[in-house]
């Protein structure tokens, strides 16, 4: 009888470990990262950071990102993380705008005054329709009531102000007027004479700019778009730079 041949048993080597191996060095590369990215951060950003992610870890004040940009939820009052001051200027801004834009309404000027946030401040801007005749520096009587009511807005907080006049590309060439770059520096002027009517508003917040028609936020072939770039707009800067966000509506922290 033949004997049978014995099968061949061929043993395959266990590769199962090299998945585990492999998300360990991979675990040891990120935490090496880590660690040399802290040690070369920035204390006070990293300070900044901390107090920031604290206080959103124990329900105080965070960041959160909407199609306005950065905003807060509301303070907790059992926490003793206040939020960083960039925080509390960009809510103190957005009660601002929100003030305003109420009396705007109950006065009827909404279609000719705006305002805004920006990366720079809060952004009021206002059509010379409801400060100027045509041509003219001198402003209307019932135009201040709206300066005065910004004024006392201002005069709880010591941000600096800058109003900036600005025209369209008619050109203009009179006695008073050489060109539109003196008409739009005198309109800026004739707001900021209101503001230093008020005692309780610091001079030297203030700055005037004239752009002339050199700075069109519309079209000048339409009077429509003329309409729009004759304008005084009045920005109350930021104190406090705001940390950059991304497109996916991130926070950056620098550690520059």
């Amino acid at each position: 009888m033949r004997k049978r041949k014995k099968a061949k048993h061929e043993e395959k080597m266990d590769e199962s470990w090299l998945v585990p191996y492999s998300d360990i060095l991979t675990l040891l590369l990120a935490l090496f990262i880590v660690m040399y990215a802290m040690s070369s951060v920035d204390q006070g950003k990293f300070e900044e950071l901390r107090e920031t992610l604290n206080a959103l870890f124990s329900g105080g004040p965070g960041v959160l990102v909407s199609d306005q940009g950065l905003s807060e939820i509301d303070d907790n009052p059992y926490t003793d993380n206040p939020p960083p001051n960039y925080l509390t200027e960009d809510r103190t801004l957005r009660e601002y705008k929100a003030k305003m834009e109420a009396f705007l309404e109950q006065e009827g000027l909404s279609h000719l005054v705006s305002t805004r946030i920006t990366e720079a401040g809060l952004l009021i801007t206002v059509e010379d329709l409801a400060f100027f005749d045509s041509g003219k520096a001198d402003l209307r009587p019932e135009s201040l009531k709206l300066i005065n009511f910004l004024g006392v807005l201002l005069e709880d907080i010591d941000n600096d102000v800058q109003i900036g006049g600005h025209t369209d590309s008619l050109p203009i060439h009179t006695a008073q007027y050489p060109s539109n770059w003196y008409l739009s520096t005198d309109r800026a002027l004739s707001v900021l004479e209101i503001f230093n009517q008020n005692p309780h508003l610091a001079p030297q917040r203030f700055s005037v700019v004239g752009y002339g028609e050199y700075r069109s936020v519309a079209s000048n072939d339409s009077s429509e778009g003329r309409q729009k770039n004759r304008r005084v707009e009045i920005l109350v800067f930021r104190q406090y730079t705001l940390p950059p966000v991304t497109a996916d509506g991130i926070v950056q922290f620098s550690t520059d």
